[in-house]
């Protein structure tokens, strides 16, 4: 992990204690030692550390019931509801903050005027730099966003059958960039599935999914400033004769998805393994709803300073709509080892290819362990690395994930 800015032993410090919390409501639960149970109620949290000074935290709640009781004596309690063909309904939520660094300082000259210095750049030319805090600048951006899920699947007795569906929403108030631009997001999903048990212990699946991701940032009325250089902000002096007006651009982003997944639970001598493999394709069209380019004109500086440009757009500018399309295709392989009906060891490995994004993988492992009957804690650590790099939009990334589970 990235030790300079978000200590691995700070990280596992703030995942214990929040994993020690959920512990507690866990252990509340009824301690009988019972062999079945319709309820699964899971809390966990999540510490992501990525490259670009980008720290990231989610924490979640979901909770399942079972349309018949699941006898936990099947296999590993982990895999019950697996081996019992169980039917099940779970709703969930959750919440994500971001936080990145932004500019390590506001540089300015009298030709150029003011403006941020960009991540991990040191202007020595300039000739004044300042703290953005001080320049009115934003000292860091991100996101706060809170996620809503239900899911579902029926599993039709005796044939094997089963179908479900999937549906989830999310919304997202990002810090702004730019002291004159706020950005607000928002991503909806849904999908049905349908797969067919062979024997008690492999399933084949396929899932149809469709998801929509907007976002619009709102640029507030500002000017540049001809004689000083840099925007004036709402609320300085504007200049004489020009109006401020105000600018929106959007993105709305529709993929369609494919996946074909299997899974498969096997004896290995006392011990029991379980595989699962998928494959997926997905399709993106990509809407860019931006403003028309601006005018520019100059203005002549009355302190004798070099001429100006300054930006004219009008109100009446028509926006311009930019339709993009891409795609992505992606595997995951799983394997997992449980020596005790209590215990399970799991190794997972991601890839995708985007075309515009490149290659990125994830490497992921994790422990599982019902301490009791009826409770479980899970911890991951994963690996994420992408070849595009951080100045595509997908940094490299490690991550520690806590989770406790309770059954009753």
């Amino acid at each position: 992990m990235n030790g300079t800015k978000h200590p691995t032993a700070c990280a596992v410090a703030s995942t214990v204690c929040r994993a020690m919390v959920l512990c507690a409501g866990s252990v509340a639960l009824s301690a009988a030692v019972a062999a079945e149970y319709s309820w699964q109620v899971t809390g966990g949290y999540e510490d992501i550390d990525s490259e670009g000074s980008i720290e990231t935290n989610h924490s979640s709640m979901r909770a399942t019931w079972y349309l018949s009781a699941v006898d936990d004596q099947v296999g590993p309690y982990e895999l019950a509801p697996f081996l019992n063909r169980s039917s099940h309904v779970s709703v969930s939520t959750g919440r994500t903050k971001l936080r990145e660094q932004l500019y390590p300082a506001i540089f300015g000259d009298g030709i150029i005027g003011w403006g941020p210095s960009p991540r991990n750049v040191t202007d020595n030319g300039s000739i004044s730099v300042v703290n953005p805090a001080l320049a009115g600048w934003p000292t860091e951006s991100g996101l706060d966003s809170s996620e809503y899920a239900l899911d579902g699947r029926y599993v039709w007795p005796g044939s094997g059958w089963y179908a479900g569906a999937h549906a989830s929403r999310s919304d997202a108030d990002m810090l702004p960039d730019y002291p004159f631009a706020q950005t607000t997001a928002g991503h909806e999903s849904a999908g049905l599935f349908a797969g067919r048990y062979f024997g008690t212990r492999t399933a084949l699946e396929l899932d149809f999914g469709s998801d929509t991701a907007s976002q619009e940032t709102l640029v507030t009325p500002f000017f540049f400033d001809p004689v000083f250089g840099g925007p004036v902000l709402p609320g300085n002096p504007g200049i004489p004769g020009f109006e401020p007006i105000e600018l929106r651009t959007g993105t709305d982003i529709e993929t369609d998805e494919v996946r074909l997944s299997v899974r498969h639970v096997a004896r290995l001598g006392d011990s029991t393994v379980a595989f699962s493999a998928s494959i997926r394709s997905s399709r993106s069209e990509t809407r860019l709803i931006l403003p028309e380019p601006r005018g520019y004109f100059p203005a002549i500086d009355e302190f004798g300073s070099p001429v100006r440009f300054v930006s004219d757009l009008s109100p009446d500018s028509i926006y311009n709509d930019i339709f993009e399309s891409e795609r992505e295709r992606g595997y995951s392989l799983s394997g997992a080892l449980f020596p005790t009906p209590a215990l399970g060891v799991h190794l997972n490995y991601t890839n995708s290819d985007h075309d515009t994004w490149g290659i990125r993988d994830a490497v992921g492992l994790s422990a599982n362990w019902f301490f009791l009957r009826n409770a479980a804690i899970e911890i991951q650590l994963v690996r994420t690395d992408s070849d595009g790099g951080y100045f595509t939009g997908s940094p490299d990334s490690d991550s520690l994930g806590v989770r406790l589970h309770g059954r009753f």
